[in-house]
């Protein structure tokens, strides 16, 4: 039960942020709310590994209520263009290289 709550609590403060600070139709802030979201989970995933419940909250909760696929998919049905297209790659390959960033490296 602490786990559900963990993950509803940091959920419900992630789509709190992204409501905030991403006003309908603001494709620029809608693509940095969703690296963000993605930069947050990294780090706890790689850097931040103490607590389970911590990291419950943060990842699926936070995170996963920051980032928001469904409002790429709405921008596709709405524009079905080259443009969305090329935004849904771009956002994909920004977001692999804020975790290739953000993973601590292995020395040999």
């Amino acid at each position: 039960m602490k786990k559900l709550l963990a993950v509803a609590v940091g959920g419900a403060l992630g789509s709190l942020v992204r409501y905030l600070t991403v006003p309908k139709g603001d494709e620029i802030a809608l693509f940095a709310v969703n690296i963000a979201g993605v930069v947050v989970a990294g780090l706890v995933a790689f850097r931040f590994t103490k607590s389970e419940l911590l990291r419950i909250a943060l990842i699926p909760g936070f995170a996963g209520g920051l980032t928001t696929f469904s409002s790429v998919a709405v921008l596709h049905a709405q524009q079905n263009s080259i443009k969305v297209i090329i935004y849904f790659y771009l956002m994909t390959l920004v977001s692999l290289i804020a975790l290739y960033l953000i993973k601590p490296r292995v020395k040999p």
